[in-house]
């Protein structure tokens, strides 16, 4: 390459006198490279802030997947809660569409599987500027549809890793599974979000 570029352009030749590499780079191949760091360089650039966005609402997902499974593993080891009372309970997690940046891990002490006052166990904040954009429960066939009045609970009983879904205050019978949709306000909104889809039978998983 570099034989042919000197036979091309002759003179067009910066060398490096006195020096031990014995031979320069052409002006062409000087302007080639630096063309390609710039290309380069701007490509790393532009493509920073999408990345970071999706990395950003990849862990704020998880977060939130990670919590439901604290609830489970919490009802299966039958944790002991002193915040409710000397006894045993399941766990669950409360969602609420009216408090998107928020969502409650709470000990079911009256074993109603919806969240109550006085249940509270731990609150977590969502301090990554995502959100709770949608609530859903959804059949085996995978139809889906809001959650009655904007909440939404995940409960594990006692001793289980199976799971009960309620929304309104009501159990759901019919419910395969529940869907949270996490929203980053950042960039394309209508790309920009994932699904935690939690399962009766147990299983979590981020879409």
């Amino acid at each position: 390459m570099i034989i042919s570029m000197r036979n091309l352009f002759g003179n067009w030749k910066l060398k490096i006198e006195n020096s031990r590499f014995g031979r320069g780079f052409s002006l062409i191949e000087l302007m080639v490279a630096v063309g390609i760091m710039t290309i380069i360089n701007i490509m790393i650039f532009a493509s920073y802030p999408e990345f970071s966005q999706k990395m950003a609402l990849k862990r704020t997902s998880e977060g939130v997947a990670l919590i439901a499974r604290q609830a489970q593993a919490y009802a299966l080891g039958i944790k002991k809660t002193a915040s409710v009372g000397d006894n045993y309970f399941g766990f669950g997690v409360h969602f609420d569409k009216n408090n998107k940046k928020s969502l409650i891990l709470f000990a079911d002490s009256d074993n109603d599987k919806t969240y109550d006052e006085g249940e509270l166990f731990q609150e977590f904040k969502i301090d990554t500027g995502d959100y709770v954009s949608e609530l859903q429960v959804c059949d085996s066939g995978g139809l889906c549809e809001n959650a009655g009045n904007g909440a939404l609970d995940v409960v594990y009983p006692r001793a289980t890793s199976l799971a009960s879904i309620s929304t309104g205050g009501i159990v759901c019978d019919s419910c395969s599974y529940a869907r949270v949709l996490i929203q980053s306000p950042r960039g394309n909104e209508a790309k920009n979000k994932k699904h935690i889809n939690i399962w009766i039978s147990g299983q979590i998983s981020v879409e």
